[in-house]
């Protein structure tokens, strides 16, 4: 039996990615998302605090998305309102590829 079951190696890699982040104050605080990640939006008392939660809510978003062997959100062209300047974050997100190049989210 051991003979038909082989282990795959796997290589743990970066993915990279530069995320354009909407920042907006509100009465409570600050809120963050990205016009075209669907669902992921985060909130926080100060600015710092706000991209930091960003970059875990990400993270986590991306590492479902590999779970569930949805598609990348990439090559994605982001429309941003003219009245609200985007910053750019560089996020990584780390993952596992076996030895056929399939991708998994790393735990």
């Amino acid at each position: 039996m051991s003979g038909l079951l082989t282990k795959h190696k796997s290589h743990i890699a970066t993915l990279k990615f530069e995320v354009h982040i909407i920042v907006e104050k509100d009465k409570y605080g600050y809120i963050a998302y990205c016009p075209g990640l669907k669902g992921l939006a985060v909130e926080g008392d100060t600015e710092k605090e706000v991209l930091g939660n960003f970059c875990k809510a990400f993270i986590s978003y991306m590492q479902s998305i590999l779970k569930h062997k949805d598609p990348l959100p990439i090559c994605s062209t982001f429309k941003v309102k003219r009245t609200v300047k985007p910053i750019i974050e560089n996020i990584e997100v780390p993952i596992s590829i076996d030895s056929n190049c399939n991708i998994y989210a790393s735990a």
